[in-house]
């Protein structure tokens, strides 16, 4: 594999940094049908769900997140959300019926937690990590080196649910209440932690044995939430990352996959990574027979963006490019015209439309069995 440059590492800095909450006030609500399924929806994961959590921990830092594109096809704004518009996290809060509930670090202030965590909360920070920031600090990583490694690592985002379950709910009884009426979606997660070492320059044999350890990490945050009382689960695994412009960009050189272009080797280490997550999922399922822990196939579902691109509503030869290559050229980058024909918005993220898709391969299925729509149908709370 080859070394990465350092010259690319000064663009990816915006990848992963966020930048102020002066631009991400609450977004419009969704519509108001309200769910009669579940009350609440909790959310842990990265860049892919993070809806503001990033921009508030750096709120002194700048980067492209804060400014247009970022934001311009659903919100008009920039709102800290990595694309140009809905994340998938978006759209199950819409179906669902609940507005887009607060980014847990832009909490309102003055409300009452009852009040303001009402419909759930997400706790997705970008960059973010399942293995914690002190892990990688052991290995020797820089944790400020950009991309930052920040401090809200998985089982952090787990502590940050705990208090507010605390706050929602006084009593045992209360706070099973809750946990069994709410839907928890655990993921995307542990992409960063193979993302940090690469753009560090570690090598692919540096990052593999890592992966039981991250698996690890995620059962064990499953763990806590099913002992607190949690009964409906969904946990993405992770998109092929090797199709992603920005890792075309920085190892152009690396083996090809001739059917879809995108880099063999970290495709590879993607797919070691999910089947680990299906096996323990699949153990934790058999240890905790009366919760729903599902597992979402994200790297099918993005998968079938790049090599049937056009069926899918993209054009077949930006299926690799950055609508939006930021992370790549820098202030020199120019927007594309029609980011609903890209599948990458800046390169490591995605487009509104492509989160759509993906959105509703869990919500409807086939990447999700059973889909979310059809758990909610038989979720008596």
């Amino acid at each position: 594999m080859a070394e990465v440059s350092t010259l690319p590492l000064q663009f990816v800095v915006a990848a992963f940094l966020a930048l102020s909450v002066a631009t991400t006030a609450s977004a419009s609500p969704a519509p108001a049908n309200r769910s009669s399924c579940y009350k609440r929806m909790f959310s842990f994961g990265d860049s892919l769900i993070d809806t503001g959590n990033f921009i508030v921990h750096y709120a002194n830092a700048s980067g492209p997140v804060l400014a247009l594109p970022y934001g311009e096809t659903f919100f008009g704004r920039p709102t800290g959300r990595w694309s140009d518009g809905r994340l998938v996290v978006d759209f199950i809060v819409e179906r669902l019926g609940f507005p887009y509930w607060p980014a847990y670090l832009q909490a309102a202030a003055g409300k009452s937690p009852a009040e303001e965590f009402r419909y759930g909360a997400n706790f997705a920070v970008a960059a973010a990590t399942a293995l914690s920031q002190e892990f990688f600090i052991k290995k020797n990583l820089s944790v400020d080196q950009f991309p930052p490694i920040p401090p809200y690592s998985l089982d952090v985002q787990i502590g940050l649910f705990k208090k507010v379950l605390a706050a929602l709910a006084s009593t045992d009884q209360e706070r099973k209440e809750v946990m069994a009426s709410s839907l928890f979606l655990v993921g995307e997660i542990g992409a960063n932690d193979y993302n940090h070492p690469f753009f560090q320059n570690k090598t692919v044999e540096w990052v593999r044995p890592i992966v039981p350890q991250v698996i690890r990490s995620i059962a064990l945050s499953i763990e806590a939430l099913i002992e607190l009382g949690a009964k409906t689960m969904y946990v993405p695994g992770i998109f092929p990352l090797g199709c992603t412009p920005q890792f075309l960009f920085l190892f152009p050189g690396d083996d090809r996959d001739p059917a879809t272009g995108c880099l063999r080797w970290l495709n590879d280490l993607v797919l070691v990574h999910n089947r680990m997550l299906k096996a323990k999922l699949e153990e934790l399922r058999r240890d905790h027979p009366g919760v729903s822990i599902t597992y979402v196939d994200t790297y099918d579902d993005v998968l079938t963006l790049i090599t049937k691109p056009a069926e899918n509503g993209f054009a077949v030869e930006t299926v690799l490019k950055a609508c939006y290559p930021v992370l790549n050229a820098g202030p020199a980058a120019v927007p594309c015209t029609d980011p609903s024909t890209y599948v990458s918005f800046d390169g490591l993220h995605m487009t509104e439309a492509a989160y759509k898709i993906m959105a509703r391969g869990v919500l409807d299925g086939p990447f999700a069995a059973p889909p979310i729509m059809s758990t909610c149908n038989h979720h008596n709370c």
